[in-house]
């Protein structure tokens, strides 16, 4: 994590003033790549074609330990070789041969973390000329792309640190650096290592959560009738846990199908959701179900649940959101536990744009595949695929292909007959296209001992 603290003392101290001092702290932690070079990453008013270039970051300024800001954005870097020779670059910037200023994030006027180097001629001792190296940081965030769907540079918010001692500034990029190595090469910061509350931003989960309050009364899945190989894996998954286990339902909404199903299977129930509107409809329905708000970020159980499973909710979460969910249902789950997950990929061929309608609604969301969901899970030990399913039939996947390919080909004949006769532009053969659509899976993860 790149940081930066800050201590002053008080003004006017005595030798017997145990006063504190004021001490300020800047935080930056990159979260990981924003997909890979063959997805685009859609932001602000338009895309990016290699989401690989792209970086998740939560920045924290907080005094005497509480946050007094906290937010979420994307790092674009417009070259892959963010990934190398930073560090040799950094040793040219320090030399002040090459460079002034060394930064990531040279997409755009967009996000950006950068270092001046600055010099201070003046004269010291018996008259001779010194100079002093300092350096500036300045964190450029650009709300606008994120918030607004704005072009890049619209709305930004500077955070400005301009009288450094070179050495500070330095570290600061060098623990950066060493974050963005470790995104390139497919790493996470491990939530189990941060503090408690780390990650949390109340803006997230409260604009999700007024949301589903929002559509509580029209909000319906039927996961099961929708879904038969769904049901059958979830059955196969019931049937491997403990008689009269206890499951969680993370982000049970109002309950049904899944606890209705739970219920009926003889099994001990909890619910969780952020939506109390949501757990209201579930309480009425399910008396005898203990419901908590709670969000999968926010669990604070141990080893208490025998199953936990989570339909349609956990695999939207942000990069950030996902691995605290992972550690926080890690330590729900008692020794030998098991998750199951579901959910669709939305967009397999982009990421990016968390900020956007769903369900009709304002929400912050993501979407990932069933090859990321599986890294997600295994890669700081927590828990061990067992097994993933894509749940749609060979015959209904090829239906959607046949009409994807219709109705493509149809819009792309219109748009070429509205260009006239003299057009230059060839016609393109949909009938062998073979297309990203969403697709839904599921998976099934045991819980590890580390």
């Amino acid at each position: 994590m790149a940081k930066i603290e800050f201590h002053r003392e008080t003004y006017n101290r005595t030798e017997t003033d145990d006063s504190p001092p004021s001490v300020e702290c800047l935080e930056v932690l990159v979260w990981g790549r924003g997909g890979t070079a063959n997805q685009q990453f859609v932001i602000g008013s338009g895309s990016n074609f290699n989401a690989s270039t792209n970086f998740w970051i939560e920045v924290r300024y907080s005094v005497q330990g509480l946050p007094v800001f906290y937010t979420r954005n994307i790092v674009s870097h417009a070259w892959e070789d963010v990934c190398e020779g930073q560090l040799a670059l950094l040793e040219e910037f320090i030399e002040g041969k090459k460079m002034k200023v060394f930064a990531f994030g040279d997409m755009l006027p967009e996000t950006s973390l950068s270092l001046e180097r600055k010099t201070y001629t003046y004269d010291g001792e018996e008259g001779q000329e010194q100079t002093h190296v300092y350096c500036g940081l300045n964190i450029r965030l650009d709300f606008g792309a994120i918030f607004g769907h704005s072009g890049p540079g619209e709305r930004m918010v500077e955070i400005l640190f301009p009288n450094l001692e070179l050495e500070e500034g330095l570290g600061f990029m060098r623990e950066l650096i060493a974050d963005l190595e470790a995104a390139c090469q497919g790493r996470h910061p491990d939530p189990g290592l941060l503090p408690p509350g780390f990650s949390q931003w109340p803006f997230a989960r409260e604009l999700n959560r007024r949301s589903y309050d929002k559509i509580s009364e029209t909000y319906d899945e039927d996961y099961f009738e929708e879904d038969p190989l769904l049901k059958d894996a979830f059955d196969d998954w019931l049937s491997q846990l403990p008689k009269s286990a206890h499951v969680l339902d993370a982000g049970c909404g109002h309950g049904h199908p899944v606890i209705t199903h739970l219920l009926e299977r003889g099994l001990r129930v909890t619910g969780s959701d952020l939506s109390p509107v949501m757990l209201g409809r579930a309480r009425d329905r399910f008396p005898q179900v203990e419901f908590r708000e709670k969000d999968t970020t926010e669990l604070e159980a141990e080893a208490e649940f025998d199953g936990v499973c989570s339909f349609s909710s956990m695999i939207y979460l942000d990069p950030i959101d996902f691995f605290h969910s992972i550690y926080r249902i890690y330590r729900a789950l008692k020794p030998g536990g098991s998750l199951f997950l579901y959910g669709y990929d939305l967009h397999p061929d982009w990421r990016g744009r968390p900020y956007q309608l769903t369900l009709g609604q304002w929400m912050w969301d993501y979407t990932r595949g069933l090859e990321e969901t599986t890294r997600g899970l295994e890669e700081h030990g927590y828990f061990k695929v067992v097994k993933t399913v894509m749940t749609e039939s060979e015959e209904a996947l090829q239906e959607r292909i046949a009409k994807w390919r219709e109705e493509t080909q149809k819009e792309h004949d219109e748009w070429l007959a509205s260009l006239g006769p003299d057009t230059h532009i060839e016609r393109t053969d949909y009938s062998t296209v073979t297309p990203k659509l969403l697709y839904p899976y599921l998976m099934i993860a045991k819980k590890q001992e580390r």
